[in-house]
């Protein structure tokens, strides 16, 4: 079975991988995946690992912010 930690770990590789590679479409679906697991944890009142998953979709956020402003 696959653990929440595991997930997190996925989703902040994949991140990072997007970031590098320069792929702003990417990011931008792995933005939208961590808010929607936000959504659901917190709606499950885990508001811990919500705060998580938020930090995850803002990071996944300001590196997309950051690929379009060099690309300017």
């Amino acid at each position: 079975m696959v653990t929440v930690e595991q997930i997190l770990e996925y989703l902040e590789r994949r991140i990072a991988e997007h970031h590098l590679a320069g792929d702003r479409l990417a990011l931008k679906r792995d933005q939208d995946v961590a808010g929607f697991l936000m959504a659901a944890v917190r709606d499950l009142g885990d508001k811990h690992l919500a705060l998580r998953f938020q930090v995850l979709a803002a990071r996944a956020a300001d590196m997309r912010e950051q690929l379009e402003k060099n690309a300017e």
